[in-house]
C-alpha cells in the first residue's frame, strides 16, 4: 500500500482510509471513465475472486460512463445507496438532498 498516493474510489471513498483496500479485499482507485478501463476491469476481477460478486457502484458507473457517483451522477443519491446505504449514512443522504434541493 503506497500512503503517498490518495486514490478516491468510484463510490467516493478515499481508498487509503477504506477497510476493504487497507484488508487487500479492493484494489484502488476505478471510476467508470474510459481511461481507466484496464484497471477497473482489474478491480472488478479481484472483487468477484475475493467478494464472489462486483460492486454495484462500480458496475453503474462503468455502464453509465461517469467518474464519480456523488460528484458526477445527476441521479446521486438513488436507489443503490438508499436500499444500501454504503459508504454513506442514511442521516448523510438526506443532508446531502436536503442541501441539493431547490430553495
Amino acid at each position: 500500500m503506497n500512503e503517498e498516493r490518495v486514490c478516491v474510489a468510484a463510490c467516493g471513498v478515499c481508498c487509503s482510509v477504506c477497510g476493504l483496500y487497507l484488508k487487500e479485499i479492493c484494489l484502488p482507485y476505478g471510476s467508470g471513465l474510459k481511461r481507466d478501463e484496464e484497471v477497473v476491469k482489474k478491480k472488478m476481477e479481484e472483487q468477484v475472486k475475493k467478494l464472489g460478486h462486483v460492486c454495484s457502484i462500480l458496475e453503474c458507473v462503468v455502464e453509465k460512463g461517469i467518474g464519480y457517483y456523488m460528484r458526477d451522477c445527476p441521479e446521486f443519491p438513488c436507489k443503490l445507496y438508499e436500499e444500501y446505504f454504503f459508504p454513506y449514512s442514511e442521516r448523510f443522504l438526506q443532508m446531502y438532498k436536503a442541501r441539493i434541493a431547490p430553495l
